[in-house]
């Protein structure tokens, strides 16, 4: 694990997990989807009884690092290096999880923290999920959102790409708790410490897996989904991004068969 961009302390019985690549606002990356993973499990060979996960700088996560969506991430990328792999793991992870939120939560970010259990949000975080705007999907997102938020609101957000303050984000259910921004960390700490107080760990276990199985994911389909994006299309998306121009998408519209050809035989 790189130790720079992923920091891990113990706070009583909680794993603090926090993201510590301000200067990309925290943009998950190989190696921060490697060190989230190992922290994990650090977390459970150690007795974490919760996880918090958490970030610095002005950012929670400002999404995928588009260097490395661009070199492999859209085409199977390896397992330790996977983000949907990761998300998986926060989600069936056996302890609590819960994300301070305490600035923008874009794309992968927005991911993130919709794989935890908890969230608490500063007032002043946001959500969006820009993807289909650079040519790509929220695979993760597709998956976890709606069971979240509903099916409707979960197409609002992933088409119109909008922003969600978190006074909406608590409304809609995005959220649990919106608090000032110098009070999140203490009081997603003392959730996580009301969370496992005076509770044994096999039941914690049994009603986090239950409660997931009920809305179960297809993680499978989660990992491969990103496939069904024609390469042409999330190349321009993302060719565009860096190159800081509009993407010329009229060409895609223009040519059906091309534009379908990520999922033909779905």
């Amino acid at each position: 694990m790189n130790a720079d961009k992923v920091l891990v302390e113990r706070r009583g019985n909680i794993a603090l997990v926090t993201l510590n690549d301000p200067g990309r606002r925290n943009a998950l990356s190989r190696e921060i989807v490697r060190g989230v993973s190992v922290s994990l499990q650090r977390a459970l060979d150690e007795g974490a009884r919760a996880v918090v996960i958490a970030a610095n700088g002005p950012a929670f996560c400002a999404g995928a690092n588009i260097d490395d969506l661009r070199d492999g991430w859209m085409e199977r990328p390896a397992p330790d290096e996977d983000p949907a792999l990761m998300f998986e793991r926060i989600a069936e992870f056996e302890r609590p999880v819960i994300a301070a939120v305490h600035g923008p939560a874009l794309g992968g970010g927005m991911e993130l923290m919709l794989a935890c259990d908890l969230v608490v949000a500063c007032e002043a975080a946001w959500f969006s999920m820009p993807e289909l705007g650079h040519g790509v999907i929220p695979n993760t997102g597709v998956a976890l959102l709606p069971r979240v938020i509903g099916m409707r609101r979960a197409f609002d957000l992933i088409l119109t790409r909008r922003r969600v303050a978190a006074d909406e984000a608590l409304d809609i259910g995005l959220v649990n708790r919106v608090v000032p921004a110098h009070a999140v960390l203490d009081s997603v700490l003392s959730l996580a410490g009301q969370v496992v107080e005076a509770v044994p760990p096999g039941a914690l276990k049994a009603a986090k897996r239950n409660l997931r199985a009920h809305a179960a994911i297809d993680w499978e389909r989660v990992v491969k989904s990103p496939l069904d994006v024609p390469k042409t299309e999330w190349r321009e998306g993302l060719d565009a991004f860096m190159q800081k121009r509009t993407p010329d998408y009229d060409r895609f519209w223009r040519e059906p068969a091309t534009t379908l050809q990520g999922i033909e035989g779905d």
